[in-house]
């Protein structure tokens, strides 16, 4: 099996970061580095900064930095496992190790390759004059225009059955590689048939535009209408959004995304102009369709049918968007129409006015809710509607399993809405939980360094953390003072525990290898902070030695207050008796061999918090 470590470095060498970055902001040059604004957050005045030297970044503004592959984490929003998956693809560099279901089984990189062949097979059938023309009579039907047809990469599957294969075979990708990415077959007695006959083909990408399944509708008689790819190690339906690719620019600039039900209604609405709006593929909103649309906007307005399934699926996009810290509105259509029937008949102001009349959601749960408790005006009607209510939302969001904050932001926002008492909606969300039996888990710690106050300890730690991040040469010297336990914070405490293994295994290291050393980008952006830091420190071993001293201060006032505490106290076990005078000469002895000027603060401490009869002895 290929050494994970070893693929990690080989993508490494491969991925440059500077053209990397280029890709998603413009970077001038500013000395030895190159600036931009940052890519993650909104700034008129460039605080981003990339180091092409040492292969880093870092935002002055926002506070991240990184290598490739923090750069990749922060863009797109995903754990270290699929940004090493993404640039391994950019390179074309196969992950043997993430294959579907062996070691021995087709890549992510190797099925995404098949599938960009058959979009381009499909589209061929789709031009052909003879072989396309119901697909393209269909599209022409349903309003999209030849520029939609081009951008969303429309295709044709031959009604056949053995069109894929045959060309698969010659010269193509082959057999074994189409049944990999699902696109053909087998059943239990071992004959092959393809996925797609005779429909209209819609290529499904994922946000890096990488073609991961495909969509096809059927032009003759048939079951089902829709057909989305079968699951493979690169298509997950509940993680995809059809036509993300092109929308995520839009989205960011907007802040919103607009989420329809079908292929079509989401060409429509960016053939009129909405360019942020996707599409789920067949499902109800999920967490994964939260967290990848979480990335580029804060608020989804959710176009839904009026019937019971839309309403389901408007129930589940609340819950899972409040998860999400999220808000929701909600667009409910009325009789057979649907985006794209509202686009082609009555244009696009009458499709941004429904958009404008839509509803947050929790303000068009809570309105349902009380037009059940319609028939009453007493008080005991009220409480019974706000706790009908807080209930639905407890359940929906899975309120007892999120963190505290998002707890917060929740409580908040239903306080808000009702007029009453965030401690009333606590209490109620918190007892709906436990009776849901609920875990009360609050999550996991955050990741990000913990604020520590600027004590004198913290700053000299951090000062010799900096020291040896740049110049790993002054480990020796600075050893002993140099205690990764001693740091305030569970970030800043790991990346001391690297930089001390590297300093003693490797001697001189490379801030490049203190990155590969962690895939955290908590530990990346700090690692990023320091080796910048360093830049504004001219004299290192001026530094180093004025942390040393004052650590050796602290040291010594702390031992200062231990001792007068034995004295004063009357001993470590608080012996009534106090301290005999052959300890008395002790202590004044240890304090007395401090040297320089932490032993003279000592003993002057010391001598200070005496009693006047014990001092004048």
């Amino acid at each position: 099996m290929t050494d994970p470590q070893a693929i990690k470095e080989q993508v490494r060498a491969r991925v440059d970061l500077v053209d990397l970055i280029a890709e998603h902001t413009s970077l001038k040059r500013r000395g030895r580095n190159l600036v931009g604004l940052c890519p993650f957050h909104e700034e008129k005045t460039p605080s981003f900064s990339v180091d092409p030297d040492r292969q880093f970044f870092k935002c002055f503004g926002c506070g991240k930095g990184g290598d490739v592959f923090t750069f990749v984490q922060f863009r797109e929003s995903v754990d270290f496992r699929e940004a090493l998956r993404i640039l391994a693809d950019r390179v074309g560099i196969s992950l043997a190790t993430e294959s579907s279901g062996n070691s021995h089984g087709p890549s992510r990189a190797d099925i995404s390759k098949v599938n960009e062949w058959a979009c381009a097979k499909f589209r061929e059938w789709f031009a052909d004059e003879r072989v396309g023309q119901r697909a393209r009579d269909y599209a022409n039907r349903r309003g999209m225009s030849d520029e939609m047809v081009v951008r969303f990469g429309l295709g044709f599957a031959p009604a056949g059955g053995t069109a894929i294969r045959d060309a698969a075979g010659a010269g193509g990708p082959g057999l074994e590689a189409l049944i990999s990415a699902a696109l053909c077959k087998r059943d239990d007695n071992g004959r092959v048939y393809e996925t797609f006959r005779d429909r209209l083909m819609f290529p499904i990408r994922d946000p890096m535009k990488r073609c991961v399944g495909f969509g096809g509708r059927i032009l003759g008689d048939g079951h089902p209408k829709y057909l989305n790819s079968p699951e493979t190690a690169l298509f997950e339906k509940s993680r995809c959004l059809y036509g993300i690719e092109l929308a995520r620019d839009a989205m960011s600039a907007e802040k919103s995304a607009i989420i329809v039900e079908g292929y079509t209604d989401c060409i429509s609405a960016h053939q009129f102009g909405f360019e942020n709006t996707v599409a789920t593929l067949g499902t109800a909103a999920t967490d994964g369709h939260m967290k990848l649309l979480r990335r580029y906007c804060d608020t989804v307005i959710l176009v839904f049918d009026a019937d019971a399934a839309g309403q389901a699926a408007a129930d589940r996009a609340l819950g899972v968007a409040l998860r999400h810290d999220l808000a929701v509105k909600l667009v409910c259509l009325t009789g057979d129409n649907d985006p794209s029937d509202i686009l082609q008949r009555s244009g696009d102001k009458a499709f941004k006015s429904l958009l404008l009349s839509a509803e947050d959601a929790l303000v068009f749960k809570w309105n349902r809710t009380r037009e059940r408790f319609a028939g009453g005006s007493s008080s005991a009607d009220r409480r019974g509607a706000v706790e009908e209510f807080v209930s639905l939302v407890s359940e929906l969001a899975s309120f007892g399993a999120l963190d505290t904050i998002q707890q917060g932001m929740i409580v908040t926002q239903i306080s808000d809405l009702l007029s009453v008492p965030t401690g009333q909606v606590q209490q109620l969300l918190s007892r709906r939980s436990m009776k849901r039996g609920l875990s009360q888990d609050r999550g996991e710690v955050s990741r990000k360094a913990v604020l520590y106050p600027p004590d004198g300890e913290q700053s000299a730690l951090m000062t010799l953390l900096t020291v040896l991040v740049n110049e790993p040469g002054y480990f020796d010297r600075v050893s002993r003072w140099f205690e990764p336990t001693r740091f305030a914070d569970v970030v800043s405490i790991r990346v001391a525990e690297r930089v001390r293994r590297l300093a003693e295994t490797l001697g001189e290291f490379q801030v490049s290898e203190l990155l590969a050393e962690t895939d955290d980008p908590g530990e990346a952006s700090l690692i990023a902070d320091l080796a910048l830091r360093g830049e504004q420190m001219p004299d290192m071993s001026g530094a180093a030695d004025g942390a040393m001293a004052r650590l050796e201060r602290i040291a010594a006032d702390h031992a200062t207050s231990r001792l007068t505490r034995e004295v004063v106290g009357g001993g470590e076990s608080g012996d009534e008796a106090g301290v005999d005078a052959a300890r008395l000469v002790e202590i004044g002895r240890q304090l007395a061999n401090r040297r320089g000027f932490a032993g003279r603060r000592a003993v002057e401490g010391f001598m200070t918090s005496m009693p006047p009869d014990t001092v004048g002895d």
